[in-house]
Order: C-alpha cells, then sequence, then structure tokens
C-alpha cells in the first residue's frame, strides 16, 4: 500500500484522503494544512444534483452527512429593471464551507488519515519521502508555480471585480439582483447554505469599481484576513433593496480578479496537482469545489486499480486522462460565464426578458431544447420580447423562427433578417441578386469589390428598381477607399453600402491608427442617404484577446464615420457548428460594445420554419442567438447554390 501526502487541507484533499484510507489503497496518508482546523474562507459551497450523485456513488456515508447539513432549490431568479425572473427545472444542494470541511475532516480522521494543522508544507521536499504527494494548494499553488514550466501553467485573469459576503437577508433560491447606480452597474450571486445564512458575491466591471472609490480601498484591505469596510458599507447601499435592512457578512473580504488556470500537464513523477491548482472555472458556474471533489473520487480508483507493482506514474497519467474532457468541457463553459460577468453593464438597458434569455444561453452547457423543456413560458417570454422588438408587429410570434422578424438597419427596413450576398460578373450578379430576392432574402448585398463599368450602371438602376418592388433592399459591397466605385455607387442609389475594412492586423500601432483615419474619412464622405455598414473579418484569435480588443477598436472607429451597422465576416469555407461560438463570441462582443446591429456571416442553408425538433444545429443556434440579441441578421445562402456561385 502506499504512503500518500496531501499538501493542502480543502475539500478535494481532505475527501482523496478519506478515500484513499477507506479503499484501503494507502497504509497511510498524512494532510498538511498551514491554517487551523477551524479557519475557512469564504461562505457557501454550491453543489449541482448531478455532483451530489456521483458523491453518494463514491462515498455514500459523506454523501448522507453534506445532505443532512444542507439546503435544496431547484429554481433560480434574476432581479432585474423591476422584475423577477424566476426560471425552474435547476436543481442544487448548499452548504457552508465552514460545515462541509468539518464533516470532510472527521470522516478522513475516521478512516485513518493523518490531519496536521498550522503545519506548512512543501510538496517538492515531500516528494523524496512518499510514494504521491498530492498539491491540493488551490489556485495560488505555491508546487504548481516552482514547477510551471513542466506544468505548462497557463494563467488567465478575469476583466471583473468581485467580491465575497455573507448575509442573512432571506433568499430561498439562488438568486441574482442587478442593479445600476450612478458609478455604473453592479450585480450579486446570492444563495441560501443552511443556518439562516447566505453567500452574497458581488461583481463589477473595473472602471464602475474606479468610479465608486474601490480602488483605494482595496490597497488599504490587502492584508490577509483584513476585510474591506468601505466595501461592506456601500454594497450594503447599492443592494439594501436586496438585504430588506440586514448587513452583508464579512470574512477576508476584498476585492480580486478571478484567475482562470489550465496546465498541460497535471503530474510531475510522483507529484500531481487537484483541484484549483491544477484547474479552476469561473464561480458563476458553482464548479470549483465540485472539480476537485470529483478529482479526489478519480485520483483515489486510479490508484486503487494500480496494484502493487504498477508504477505511481502510470495511474497519475490515467488519472489525467480521465478527468481533463469534464474538466475541459466545465472550463469552456466556464469561461463565457466569466466574460459575460464582465461586460453584464453594458447590456442592462435591455428589455428583461431577453437580457435574462442571453444570461441562460451565455455558455452551450444547455441547447434551446433543454430550455423549452425546463422553463417553456419564459422562453416564450423571451421570443415575444423579440417579436415585438421588430419595426413592425409583423414580427415572428414564439412559433416562428428568429430570422423572419424586420428589421430595421439605420433608414432601411428589412423584411427579415436574412443577408444574401453575391458576387460575380455584373450580368451574373444582377440575375442571382433577382432570384435571391424572389426566393425571399430581406437583404440583398452585391459584390463591387471587383471594378465595375460605367455602362452596366444603366442594368443596376434596373434591378434596384425590380428587387425594390419586390420587397427586398438591395445594397452594394466596396473595398474601402475605392474612391470610382463609392461614385458609381451613388449613381446608382443603392440604399445600403457595405465597406469591407482592409485587415490591419499586421500593422504596428501607429500604421494601424493612420490607416484607421483614412478609412473613417472615407466612409464619412459616403452619400448622406445611403445605410453605411462597416465589413470587418472575424479575427482567428479569441474575441477576449488584443485582435479582439482592435476588432471593437475599429467598430467604434466605424461608428463614429456613421456605420449604422456591423458585418462581420467568417471564413469563406463552409462553417462547422463548432466554429459557431467562436464567431458568436467576436459579433456578441461587436454589437455590446458599440450598439450597433451586427450581421453575422454564416455560410450555410437554413429555412424559416420554427427550430423545434431540429436540436442544436445551425438552424437552432441562430434563432437562440438572433432572440438572445448577439446578433441581428444572418449572411449566407438560404437556397441551394444554384443560380450563381457565390464571390465570398
Amino acid at each position: 500500500m502506499l504512503d500518500v501526502a496531501v499538501v493542502g487541507g480543502g475539500p478535494g484533499g481532505l475527501f482523496l484522503a478519506r478515500l484513499l484510507k477507506a479503499r484501503g489503497v494507502a497504509r497511510r496518508v498524512t494532510v498538511y494544512e498551514r491554517n487551523a482546523p477551524d479557519a475557512t474562507f469564504g461562505f457557501g459551497v454550491v453543489f449541482s444534483d448531478r455532483t451530489m450523485s456521483t458523491f453518494e456513488q463514491a462515498d455514500p456515508d459523506t454523501h448522507q452527512r453534506i445532505v443532512e447539513a444542507s439546503v435544496a432549490w431547484t429554481d433560480m431568479e434574476l432581479r432585474y429593471a423591476g422584475r423577477a425572473l424566476r426560471y425552474g427545472g435547476y436543481g442544487f444542494t448548499a452548504i457552508s464551507r465552514k460545515a462541509l470541511l468539518s464533516i470532510l475532516q472527521e470522516q478522513a480522521t475516521r478512516a485513518g488519515a493523518v490531519l496536521s494543522f498550522e503545519t506548512e508544507a512543501d510538496a517538492l521536499d515531500l516528494a523524496a519521502g512518499h510514494d504521491v504527494v498530492v498539491a491540493s494548494e488551490g489556485a495560488n499553488s505555491p508546487t504548481r508555480t516552482a514547477l510551471s514550466d513542466h506544468f505548462g501553467t497557463q494563467v488567465e485573469p478575469g476583466a471583473a471585480k468581485y467580491i465575497w459576503f455573507g448575509t442573512h437577508a432571506p433568499f430561498e433560491l439562488v438568486t441574482f439582483p442587478f442593479v445600476e447606480t450612478g458609478f455604473g452597474a453592479f450585480a450579486a450571486h446570492a444563495y441560501p447554505y443552511g443556518g439562516g445564512l447566505h453567500t452574497f458575491i458581488v461583481e463589477t466591471d473595473e472602471a464602475t469599481w474606479r468610479a465608486a472609490g474601490l480602488e483605494i480601498t482595496t490597497e488599504r484591505s490587502s492584508a490577509p484576513g483584513v476585510s474591506d469596510d468601505y466595501a461592506q458599507e456601500l454594497m450594503e447601499q447599492v443592494f439594501a433593496e436586496h438585504l430588506q435592512g440586514h448587513p452583508l457578512l464579512v470574512n477576508n473580504s476584498k476585492w480580486a480578479n478571478f484567475r482562470h488556470v489550465r496546465n498541460r500537464n497535471w503530474s510531475y513523477r510522483n507529484l500531481v496537482l487537484l483541484g484549483d491548482a491544477a484547474h479552476t472555472a469561473h464561480f458563476s458556474v458553482g464548479s470549483g469545489t465540485k472539480m476537485a471533489m470529483e478529482d479526489a473520487i478519480t485520483l483515489a480508483a486510479e490508484l486503487a486499480d494500480g496494484g502493487a507493482e504498477e508504477p505511481v506514474g502510470a495511474a497519475l497519467s490515467r488519472y489525467e486522462t480521465l478527468r481533463r474532457p469534464d474538466i475541459d468541457r466545465t472550463q469552456n463553459w466556464a469561461l463565457p460565464s466569466m466574460r459575460w460577468w464582465e461586460t453584464f453593464g453594458a447590456r442592462m438597458g435591455r428589455d428583461p426578458d431577453r437580457f435574462g434569455f442571453h444570461f441562460l444561453t451565455r455558455t452551450n452547457a444547455i441547447g434551446l431544447a433543454g430550455l423549452r423543456r425546463r422553463d417553456p413560458e419564459r422562453v416564450a417570454a423571451a421570443e415575444e420580447a423579440y417579436a415585438h422588438s421588430a419595426p413592425r408587429p409583423a414580427g415572428p410570434s414564439s412559433g416562428g423562427h428568429a430570422l423572419g422578424a424586420p428589421l430595421q438597419l439605420g433608414s432601411a427596413l428589412l423584411r427579415n433578417r436574412l443577408v444574401t450576398a453575391v458576387g460575380d460578373r455584373a450580368e451574373r450578379q444582377i440575375r442571382a441578386c433577382e432570384a435571391y430576392s424572389v426566393a425571399g432574402s430581406g437583404l440583398v448585398l452585391a459584390d463591387w469589390r471587383r471594378p465595375q463599368g460605367v455602362g452596366e450602371l444603366d442594368a443596376w438602376r434596373a434591378a434596384l428598381e425590380r428587387i425594390s418592388a419586390d420587397g427586398t433592399v438591395l445594397g452594394v459591397v466596396l473595398r474601402a477607399l475605392d474612391d470610382v466605385g463609392a461614385t458609381r455607387a451613388e449613381a446608382v442609389g443603392f440604399p445600403v453600402v457595405e465597406v469591407v475594412l482592409d485587415d490591419i492586423s499586421a500593422y504596428g500601432e501607429a500604421q494601424r491608427n493612420e490607416h484607421a483615419i483614412v478609412e473613417r474619412k472615407f466612409m464619412s464622405g459616403l452619400p448622406a442617404g445611403a445605410v453605411v455598414l462597416a465589413g470587418l473579418a472575424c479575427p482567428a484569435a479569441g474575441a477576449y484577446e488584443a485582435a479582439g480588443d482592435h476588432l471593437v477598436e475599429r467598430a467604434r472607429g466605424a461608428a463614429e464615420a456613421g456605420a449604422a451597422g456591423l458585418h462581420l465576416r467568417a471564413a469563406a469555407a463552409p462553417a462547422r457548428v463548432g466554429t459557431w461560438t467562436h464567431e458568436l463570441e467576436h459579433a456578441d462582443r461587436l454589437r455590446t460594445g458599440t450598439g450597433l446591429p451586427v450581421l453575422l456571416q454564416r455560410p450555410v442553408g437554413w429555412a424559416l420554419e420554427p427550430p423545434a425538433g431540429r436540436g442544436e444545429g445551425h438552424h437552432t443556434l441562430l434563432h437562440t442567438a438572433l432572440v438572445a440579441g448577439r446578433i441581428d441578421a444572418v449572411t449566407g445562402w438560404p437556397l441551394p447554390n444554384t443560380v450563381t456561385q457565390p464571390g465570398y
């Protein structure tokens, strides 16, 4: 049997110690914890019903003790713009972190583990004298930091500021109050965890945090164990309506940025990372403690299966192989959720039902069909709000596809949100534009990035008249700085002009700024009566990397130059569902950052019938994104390409 040392006496390390001894895997397990046994920071811990089932299968006795000390509920509530929006179908169990640690300490001791509190331990020093050393030291793991090159550690700080409080204010279920103040927007995550106590986590963006003077008090309360008293008092005022006269409770409460941790490898020789030391997931998906305890279950099982003759490294490798898919999936949900909470303030003016739907769909954890099963009334309310936001009452009801709603794009009224782009020689383009108009597109864009002759302008004028009579808006696509094309487009009288901005991602900052000024001047000089769109290439890099920052910067410049909308252009090849999250994240960030309508290029086929029963394919994903307000229209080809070969 093994001799195991665990550095860190949090839930993951304690549960592992319990399982290793209870299953007879280790002859000795020693847990080293630098704090006292009754010292804990934080308030409540939340588990899903699925996680509780996992605990029950692994350790029925510990599971039962957690159930007896916890509270459970099935709904959650958003409080926004004077409304309380309740969403059903969610199962949660919450327990005091202190109670959870006490249970796990008792269970580990009962199984035969040795718990050494108020003891500093170095995992690297322990490795020579133990068969296995587990670093369960949390997100700031010294062990991981010391071996960061080997582990391949990546730490991505979040942009939002958050702070943990507790309260006796009555919250029967997980509740998210959103409050607008003179400084900016604040929001809270509140939930009960037993004994009349509730966790109360506040988040805000950095600009609001600074405007409220919290930067100064954060510096003053930086010492370990010290809480930010000013933040406590200010948040009691901000959330007074929701706290109902109850104070906020502090416990090392101070503002911080969440740290998203990933590691390429989780083990080094006989040393292995567990829990937050190996991976973190934003608390908005409630998964930190869950992942650590589930890590413990898998690690204990693989060490048990290895047998006396197998090298420890093989079991550690299997542990990582088995856990990584679930961890990757959770982190892939948690990262967009974290981004949502970083930017919620920019969406505070939106309709409550659609704001709530945007919140529910911030990750891909639950698709539209799942949301309909959980709470069909709330989904229908969001769809109705979307329909009523259309510029005329002919928008779709909750039974129709969101693509069928009219769209006001500057001074142009589109009969639906289907946009078709056509590129070829003039005579073939005209035939294709007319065909797509008859087929029902709300906007057809003719690609004039190839030169157009003066002799073809009369044919385009006639086409514009015919297409307008069909109810379709005809627009033209130009290259930036194409003065000749702009002059000829003005002569035809196109009501919509898209200017495709050059790819300047490889430029230096000075050159990029200079080019952007020239582009804005060109756009400002377009005919005053035309609706101007700015065409932007979707970067390969993520929306919250430098490329995403530059994209938003260019979009804001285009808005200053008079652009009424943005056209985010994806790759020329047909897009797979797997690329959707990347493109949609860029589109959503553009829409949130500029307030302009966003057209997203999706070169695939679809139809206008309702999305029910189609699964989570493009058809349903488009409907969901439109209702949530992440995009406003879709560019692509709704019919099989039998008329002409698209030019891009």
